[in-house]
């Protein structure tokens, strides 16, 4: 979530900026120093006209538009050639993973988590008659996917296209940088909190529920957005923040929970979760083309009245209540621990954490790589504009980041097929990004920043596949989206930290700082490859280990089964 507020805010080709490094930004960067919050009071006002006389300026003639695209492509050799390098190492990496079908079976074959053991399953019984295992049915794998993938699409569509936008949205609205500031810590604040909070519901009333909650939550955050009071704007970001929390938690709980009751081998689930990067990569350039089409096609912005800025965020509200719609209508409802509170379920989950150290240690990496990962989304446009002999194209490196990105997520399929595991891939991708990020430190050189940034992307790629499955073997089911909710907590308050910190600390410290968090993160993975000790603790703190709790699979309607122990009260199916 706050990576993504910053991604688009850099790349946003119809926005301006005062130069300040503390917030994001748009356009190219015309200081050579950084400016400290409160260092020119004046100049927050004269930033916050600057969109409203941007907003209008006329339309250029058809023949001015085709000279300038010419003229902005006419130095930007490098930044094409890496672009297709990008693409071809994406396509490549498909066509690779196209042609493992001979490849012998990997680690892929084992069950998806190691807390709930598919092959200590009881086959199902309905009306008296065996009901057969889809295992490696490719049939439910596909109905699967497409039921997630078309939903989570729209669902990040629509977080992507208004974030983008908030920046300029608030400064037109005639807020200064100080208190656009302050709007961006509520939302972080919100979804550390009330965030938090809401993601442990998913596991007491339905993962679905939550995913449902989210289109619902963050449409009304969108129109609020329309509205120039403070409030209202305060209520945006507050619902903004909660439905942060329920896109990073209770989604991929419900896909594991469904993967699960489907029987679907492990490499299917790597194959989705791969794709689900891929689509947050692709939705993310439509999201930003889409987006400025329909600034371009606004009004002008009028003083205390239209806000030119909004039209992404009205675009976004109906993506998201159909992405609600869809979940509603296509996904089964999953659950966690229905026999316990949030609250109970938060503290349980923290005490099997700080029990636990393959636990901490995923919470520690978890929190500290997208630590990193938000300070290189904020430090990227100012670092490579000062770098740069000629003004840079934000929405053409913001593409190459996206398609390197995808390229890393097909490359983690292609790996995992190979039976390379995840814990392995995390190691890489620590250990290359801490190089990457070390480039701005001891280079001034705008060519090694692209290749170095463009790189780290491409490691993101590997990332987002990786973490899932480890947290997808790691979490308990019953509390999985309360862990992760859990593991934000801290990525959340050092968000809010480098927010009200940025622009105090020269840009060099801020790369050396997220280098030495993805060195922790490196150790953090070799933990994270030891023999588990986290099941036995996170069902409940017994000590028992996974194996000395029986599994007895019980029927549902519509033929699917769940996992659940023998002391699990059989009032439940009567309440379900």
């Amino acid at each position: 979530g706050p990576a993504r507020d910053a991604r688009l805010c850099t790349a946003a080709p119809c926005m301006s900026s005062a130069g300040h490094p503390e917030m994001p930004r748009h356009g190219p960067r015309h200081d050579s120093h950084h400016h400290r919050p409160g260092h020119h009071g004046g100049e927050r006002h004269h930033n916050a006209t600057r969109f409203a006389a941007l907003a209008d300026l006329p339309a250029a003639a058809p023949g001015g538009v085709l000279e300038r695209l010419q003229q902005s492509f006419a130095d930007e050799h490098l930044e094409l050639a890496v672009l297709l390098g990008a693409s071809l190492l994406c396509l490549a990496a498909w066509a690779c993973l196209s042609s493992t079908a001979a490849v012998p079976a990997s680690p892929c074959a084992q069950p998806i988590s190691k807390a709930v053991s598919s092959e200590r399953l009881v086959e199902p019984v309905v009306e008296g008659k065996p009901v057969p295992s889809s295992r490696g049915d490719t049939t439910v794998y596909r109905r699967l996917r497409n039921r997630y993938l078309v939903a989570y699409s729209l669902a990040t569509f629509g977080d992507w296209i208004q974030g983008g936008y908030l920046y300029a949205l608030y400064a037109n609205h005639g807020y200064s940088m100080h208190q656009i500031a302050q709007l961006f810590a509520v939302g972080y604040s919100s979804a550390a909190t009330l965030g938090t909070y809401t993601s442990a519901i998913g596991d007491v009333g339905g993962h679905r529920r939550n995913c449902v909650a989210y289109g619902i939550l963050y449409a009304g955050s969108c129109l609020l957005a329309n509205s120039p009071a403070g409030l209202a704007l305060a209520a945006s970001r507050l619902l903004g923040g909660i439905s942060y929390s329920i896109l990073f938690t209770s989604f991929e709980s419900w896909l594991i929970a469904e993967a699960e009751a489907c029987e679907l081998p492990r490499g299917q689930l790597t194959h989705i979760f791969a794709a689900s990067s891929c689509v947050y990569a692709f939705s993310a350039v439509v999201a930003g083309i889409v987006g400025h089409v329909v600034v371009e096609l606004s009004p002008p912005s009028a003083e205390g009245g239209h806000n030119r800025f909004a039209a992404p965020f009205n675009v976004a509200a109906p993506v998201l209540l159909l992405a609600s719609f869809l979940c509603q209508v296509q996904w089964s409802e999953r659950y966690g621990d229905r026999r316990t509170t949030p609250s109970a379920s938060l503290l349980r989950s923290w005490r099997a954490i700080v029990a636990s150290r393959t636990l901490l240690a995923l919470g520690v990496v978890n929190s500290l790589y997208e630590t990193s990962l938000y300070a290189f989304v904020f430090m990227w446009t100012p670092s490579l504009e000062r770098r740069a002999a000629h003004q840079i194209s934000h929405g053409l490196i913001f593409s190459i980041f996206m398609v390197s990105k995808m390229a890393g997520a097909q490359g983690f399929a292609l790996l995992d097929a190979y039976g390379v595991s995840p814990t392995s891939c995390l190691g890489g991708v620590f250990a290359g990004s801490a190089l990457c990020l070390l480039v701005p430190v001891v280079s001034s050189s705008y060519e090694a920043l692209l290749l170095a940034f463009s790189a780290f992307e491409c490691l993101l790629g590997l990332y987002w596949p990786a973490i899932a499955l480890v947290r997808a073997g790691e979490l308990d089911d019953s509390q999985r989206a309360s862990t992760m909710a859990v593991f934000r907590v801290l990525l959340n308050g050092l968000v809010i930290a480098v927010l009200l910190g940025a622009g105090y600390v020269p840009e060099h410290a801020v790369y050396a700082t997220a280098s030495a968090m993805l060195v922790v993160c490196l150790l953090g993975s070799h933990v994270l490859a030891m023999p588990s000790d986290a099941h036995g603790e996170s069902r409940g703190g017994s000590g028992a280990s996974s194996e000395e709790v029986p599994i007895i699979a019980v029927p549902e309607s519509g033929g699917l089964f769940k996992k659940r122990s023998p002391t699990e009260s059989p009032e439940l199916d009567d309440a379900e």
